[in-house]
């Protein structure tokens, strides 16, 4: 639902940059939390945040709720570190400090995602595909992760995390909650059904999501419409097969559809997305010499996409109409050993976290085409079609950490080093030539080494340095198709893992009614893999060149810069949160900036908190963007938006309110134009205007 008034005036960046910093209470959406708040990313154990000698953004179910998030891609919508791509019904990402893509780890519940990739010009398979209503908590490390979670912690990790039986009932018996809801910017209906029950050593629950909707449309209203609905169910079973000892049993499955009709029986698409997991945990705290506690796991995932497509065409022979059956398909066996051993010396106390990971993951492209002439006739029957082979690949890591707290001085150090090893092989595939397709091996060592000092109760500072890696993407090394005469990407069994260098200072104080955390980072890659032109040649059409391309390890690439917050209660009722954050980034062999990186960004939150009630206001901003890797880039303006959150609690039930973008103003991010052309019609990528959306929970 999108509605507008005339007459209002704008906002400007120094209204959302005033007291710009980033720490926030447990109630603001969007920033990062408190000192106080429990994280997993740190260690792969739960410790408090001011333990972590890094920047954690956390997410929990209720911070979500009072947003009204509807996808992955919008949960961090104020973080202005964090961004998303993608909309409600297609396919997502998140973008950490200018790092996104495969370049960062997706863990749910313990188990690794699917992997994302893009092509044709934009974001094909991403790791949305989830429902937001289902997730307890995410969090997202802003640097580096492969020390503790091995390949694709080049710049970050997603952990997401969803509520088991124990959390929702308590002390009760059962718990049931139901909720429905209106999402204005893609004008979509969502339900939701969550029920848990105990019987005496045991615990269930299941989760039940439905959406409908449409498009997030542009600012005019003029994007291609499409429709989109998905159904996603989550079921858990616990045993306490002692006081010490837990068995826990997941089903996880999501579908998704997407259709869009430009020209019934000619031009339209539709997309499916299935992704179905089930795992099994193992929990004992019985100790032994060789540890306190310990997890196993063991998971089978399976992600398919299936794309119909009926498209028109042309050629030398006339016109024609394609109707494309292209698939992307991964399996993933993984299973997961940790334990954990707290250690007394004299002058220290160590807190060690070792174990093992070992994943499988099977992927294929596979892609078909049948072609029918203007005449009628059949010139292609469901014939196959390039992209990549596929491939099976195994990584396995071994991993130790210890976080040591010395007795008699103000630090705390962590020390972390992670062996990873990878084996990389292309299906065989009567399309490829399999000369081309060589088998990729190689090993990691991945280092992580933290400072935390104790100032006193209040401040604590740090410093952290850490070491992430990304093995060859399957569909980069393997990449072998093309359009001829025009083009063609051959493959290239020589790419090397990308690895990333991170450095980070940073404060984090809280003193009463107060705290603050203040950031600098600097990470160095090496060997980023991008598209190179190794070969062109005259075709026989006049003028038209064939040009050959092959993705190559690039040398050298730097991201730097700062991200500072305050959060701030003036009284029991009122509150002020403030994030902004600050990047630059530049490929070192040919000093262009990076595209990823997003211009100076800020969001300020002021709230007042009742016995049954909030209220917030939410002042979003970012400076113009003009350092784009080209001269003939698309550039961006600078922008600012106000939203108004607002809930109400009465007895069992909860409402939630939020209205966007209040002052109906037409902006683009930076993030959705980056690399395009100055000549391109930014108009299609500016953010909706005003919309309302509202939730209903009813909990028992």
């Amino acid at each position: 639902m999108n509605f507008r008034f005339t007459g209002t005036s704008t906002l400007t960046l120094a209204a959302a940059t005033l007291c710009n910093s980033a720490v926030l209470a447990d109630q603001a959406p969007g920033l990062v939390p408190k000192p106080d708040v429990i994280v997993v990313t740190g260690s792969r154990i739960e410790q408090k945040l001011q333990d972590v000698a890094g920047s954690v953004a956390v997410m929990d179910s209720t911070d979500i709720e009072r947003q009204l998030s509807q996808s992955l891609a919008d949960v961090f919508r104020y973080d202005p570190a964090i961004s998303g791509t993608g909309n409600a019904g297609q396919a997502q990402e998140l973008s950490i400090r200018g790092i996104g893509g495969n370049r960062l780890i997706y863990i749910k519940d313990g188990r690794r995602l699917n992997d994302g990739y893009a092509g044709g010009g934009g974001l094909l398979v991403g790791r949305g595909y989830l429902d937001v209503a289902q997730i307890a908590r995410v969090e997202v490390a802003k640097s580096a992760a492969s020390s503790l979670y091995g390949s694709d912690g080049l710049g970050g990790i997603v952990v997401i995390t969803t509520p088991d039986p124990k959390d929702l009932l308590g002390k009760q018996e059962h718990f049931t909650q139901l909720s429905g809801g209106f999402q204005g910017q893609s004008n979509s209906y969502h339900s939701h059904i969550m029920h848990a029950s105990g019987w005496g050593d045991t615990q269930g629950m299941f989760s039940l999501s439905y959406r409908d909707g449409k498009e997030t449309q542009n600012f005019a209203e003029t994007l291609p419409g499409y429709d989109y609905d998905s159904i996603s169910l989550l079921g858990k079973l616990n045993w306490d097969l002692s006081e010490q000892q837990h068995l826990k049993l997941t089903v996880d499955g999501y579908r998704q559809q997407n259709q869009q009709i430009l020209s019934a029986g000619s031009q339209q698409t539709e997309d499916t997305d299935r992704q179905w997991a089930l795992s099994l945990d193992y929990a004992s705290e019985l100790g032994s010499d060789l540890y306190d506690a310990m997890q196993t796991q063991f998971y089978l995932s399976d992600y398919q996409q299936q794309s119909d497509q009926i498209l028109p065409g042309a050629g030398r022979t006339g016109p024609y109409t394609d109707y494309n059956d292209y698939r992307f398909e991964q399996q993933i066996i993984g299973f997961r050993w940790q334990a954990d051993k707290a250690m007394q010396q004299e002058n220290a106390t160590h807190h060690w976290v070792f174990g093992a990971d070992i994943d499988y993951l099977e992927t294929e492209r596979p892609r078909f085409k049948t072609r029918i002439e203007m005449d009628g006739s059949l010139s292609l029957d469901n014939a196959p079609q390039k992209a990549f082979p596929g491939a099976d690949t195994l990584l396995g890591g071994v991993f130790v950490q210890d976080n040591i707290t010395l007795k008699q001085l103000p630090f705390s150090l962590i020390a972390g080093l992670r062996l990873d090893h990878y084996q990389m092989q292309a299906k065989s595939n009567p399309l490829y030539d399999e000369a081309l397709l060589a088998d990729i091996t190689e090993t990691a060592l991945s280092p992580k080494l933290g400072l935390i000092y104790r100032h006193n109760a209040q401040l604590n500072l740090y410093a952290q340095y850490a070491q992430g890696f990304k093995i060859p993407p399957h569909d980069q090394a393997y990449q072998n198709h093309g359009v001829e005469p025009f083009y063609a990407i051959v493959p290239n069994p020589d790419l090397q893992p990308e690895t990333s260098y991170a450095t980070e200072l940073g404060l984090k104080y809280q003193q009463g009614d107060m705290s603050i955390n203040l950031a600098a980072f600097n990470a160095d890659f090496d060997d980023f893999i991008d598209t190179v032109v190794i070969s062109t040649a005259p075709t026989f059409i006049p003028g038209v060149q064939r040009t050959e391309y092959q993705y190559q390890n690039k040398d050298k690439a730097q991201i730097y810069g700062a991200e500072a917050g305050i959060n701030l209660w003036l009284n029991d009722q009122w509150e002020i949160n403030t994030a902004i954050a600050y990047s630059r980034g530049k490929d070192q062999s040919t000093d262009q900036y990076l595209s990823s990186i997003s211009p100076l960004s800020s969001t300020l939150m002021l709230r007042y908190n009742g016995d049954t009630f909030y209220l917030s206001a939410l002042v979003s901003a970012a400076a113009s963007m003009s350092k784009t890797p080209e001269a003939d880039d698309a550039q961006s303006a600078g922008w600012a938006t106000l939203d108004l959150l607002g809930g109400i609690e009465l007895g069992n039930w909860r409402l939630n309110l939020a209205l966007q973008n209040v002052l109906d103003k037409a902006y683009v991010p930076y993030q959705r134009i980056a690399g395009q052309s100055a000549d391109t019609d930014l108009g299609q990528y500016t953010q909706p205007g005003r919309s309302l959306s509202a939730q209903a929970v009813y909990r028992f």
